[in-house]
């Protein structure tokens, strides 16, 4: 089972360094530079006028994120659909399997963690007024919880009552309580309850991997579930053979394609981009998280970097539309000039741009904290989309075509 495990996870690894390329590329860490630049100047801001005296929202806002912080991450078996007929007589031998998956997965949670905690230091220390040994312990709470959560998973494999409301409450019910008594009573105090709760959880973990057959099915749908939210996420900046758009008829949206039927190809394109999820709910995705985002933003210069952001994804992933119907024969004998395809997807995406560059910038000019500055972001907006659809498109077709 260790070499199973050791061949899987180098696999998984080299994945995972293969896409990083595509994620982290020049433009999205510049962006992510501003981002957190911007926000990490607004939250020093924020801790910067917390008064003497704790609000008594304080603690209760600290709890609720620290309880979120904790589902942060699954546990990364590995499994395969194969698994469940080729692994089936080592069943006995999965709880040494899962050993290294939790190892593996407690350690990349821990880091993550970690991080969270990080940022939210400045908070707890300035602030809740606690020093620094106190958000050290606090840390040793956080760590410890999150073990026991992946933990329950593990016991989830092999008994489905571990997955039932009851069981799912009365380990969050313990978690929450946990991190109440932490703030509110003792930070040891929590740290001795986590320990506890810990045990109790491993203690579980091997009873009932004798006791019980380990459910093949139910852990390789988790194991699936948690690399389709990987493979969506990747899929926001570059193709992944993963993921495949569902096809949907969308009758209602008829009436936006009715001005296309006369041209071939914008009648593709349009349908093609209605119809796959793919592109659409990827769009629908960025400009719903883009609004949200721009409605609370602190300043229009956030705003106006998260609109140029959300425009640029959508523009670069919708490129991809532009050769979809590449291995459709029966596109290539259509008589009409190549000229009239570019032009057709060139249209179509000014259109779905603008519309993007409408919602975005009437969200920005609503916000509470409208300002004449605001007024900027529409022009340079408006600029940035006159950019995507002329020079970044052309020099995309020129490689492509």
């Amino acid at each position: 089972m260790n070499e199973i495990w050791n061949g899987r996870l180098k696999k998984y690894q080299k994945m995972l360094l293969r896409y990083s390329k595509y994620v982290f590329n020049d433009h999205f860490v510049l962006a992510l530079l501003f981002f957190v630049g911007g926000l990490g100047l607004s939250y020093s801001n924020f801790v910067k006028s917390l008064p003497q005296k704790p609000f008594w929202w304080e603690q209760p806002t600290l709890i609720i994120i620290m309880f979120l912080i904790v589902q942060i991450g699954k546990l990364a078996s590995l499994l395969e659909e194969a698994d469940k007929v080729f692994l089936l007589p080592k069943d006995y031998q999965m709880k040494n399997y899962f050993k290294l998956v939790l190892k593996h997965s407690a350690l990349v949670s821990f880091f993550t963690q970690l991080v969270f905690m990080a940022i939210l230091a400045p908070f707890i220390i300035q602030g809740l007024k606690w020093q620094f040994w106190m958000w050290i312990v606090l840390l040793i709470v956080q760590c410890l919880l999150k073990f026991s959560y992946l933990s329950f998973l593990v016991i989830g494999t092999y008994n489905l009552a571990a997955k039932s409301f009851s069981q799912q409450f009365l380990f969050h019910a313990a978690v929450m309580l946990i991190l109440v008594l932490s703030l509110y009573l003792s930070v040891i105090l929590g740290v001795i309850l986590a320990i506890v709760l810990a045990g109790i959880i491993r203690y579980y973990v091997d009873k009932v991997s004798q006791q019980h057959v380990f459910k093949w099915n139910d852990a390789i749908k988790s194991e699936k579930e948690r690399l389709m939210t990987l493979y969506r996420f990747i899929n926001m900046f570059t193709d992944v053979p993963q993921i495949v758009g569902q096809t949907k008829r969308r009758k209602f949206f008829d009436f936006l394609l009715r001005r296309t039927s006369k041209n071939v190809y914008l009648f593709l394109y349009s349908r093609s981009f209605v119809r796959q999820s793919g592109f659409s709910g990827l769009f629908l995705r960025l400009l719903f998280l883009a609004s949200i985002i721009v409605f609370f933003s602190p300043n229009y210069l956030f705003s106006l970097f998260i609109i140029c952001v959300c425009l640029y994804l959508i523009g670069i992933q919708l490129f991809g539309l532009y050769s979809i119907f590449e291995d459709n024969v029966f596109v290539h004998i259509y008589p009409v000039d190549e000229s009239q395809k570019k032009l057709a997807f060139k249209n179509l995406l000014q259109k779905i741009l603008l519309s993007a560059w409408l919602v975005t910038n009437v969200v920005a000019v609503a916000t509470p904290r409208f300002e004449i500055n605001y007024l900027l972001l529409p022009v340079i907006s408006l600029a940035e989309v006159y950019l995507i659809t002329n020079l970044f498109l052309g020099n995309y077709l020129k490689k492509n075509t």
